[in-house]
């Protein structure tokens, strides 16, 4: 049984003296109840500063590029020479986009296994230089090739590379700056 040293007020509820009533009655009250006189604080959850950066909203945006740059490079791996572009001869859109979903993923699940932290933070690093490498692949693609349909999509596909990136970049900043507090509370305990 859950003991707990709170300090307690008791509180009485008296009923006036109606007609008829002795003197006896009056004495006593009718009814005592308990009240804590301090309210005791909720324990923080773990990882609570970064949950309230909200990185769930940000992961599911990484697992929406990942589905739109995964299709994306599908429909350009089906519909285009494979040696005409470094997008289709590297898979970069295929690559990116599971390694999108697979981050989004992990980072959605930081909520019920805060351990992943650390595992997180690195594969959103990994992520944004895979990214990095994408988008000077696609630039290199986009000043070579000046098709109509592959020009278009080549640069939906950037824009959907440059938005992941900036969305691994503060899911990284957030979590650095959590485990960085994380750091600070283990030497100063």
């Amino acid at each position: 049984m859950a003991r707990a040293h709170i300090p307690m007020n008791i509180m009485e509820e008296s009923r006036g003296k109606e007609a008829g009533e002795s003197e006896e009655d009056e004495h006593g009250p009718l009814i005592k109840y308990y009240k804590a006189t301090e309210l005791v604080p909720d324990r923080k959850p773990h990882l609570h500063r970064l949950f309230n950066k909200q990185p769930a909203v940000w992961a599911s945006v990484q697992i929406t590029c990942g589905i739109l740059s995964l299709g994306l490079g599908v429909v350009f791996a089906v519909e285009f020479q494979i040696d005409k572009y470094f997008l289709t001869l590297f898979r970069v859109p295929i690559m990116t986009g599971i390694m999108f979903l697979f981050v989004g993923f992990l980072s959605n699940l930081l909520y019920k296994y805060p351990a992943l932290l650390q595992m997180c933070f690195i594969s959103n690093i990994v992520v944004l230089v895979m990214s990095v490498i994408g988008v000077m692949l696609l630039c290199v693609d986009l000043t070579k090739n000046h098709h109509n349909l592959s020009h278009e999509v080549e640069i939906l596909l950037l824009i959907v590379t440059i938005l992941d990136m900036a969305v691994s970049t503060i899911l990284i900043v957030f979590i650095n700056a959590e485990i960085r507090n994380q750091g600070k509370k283990r030497t100063s305990s």
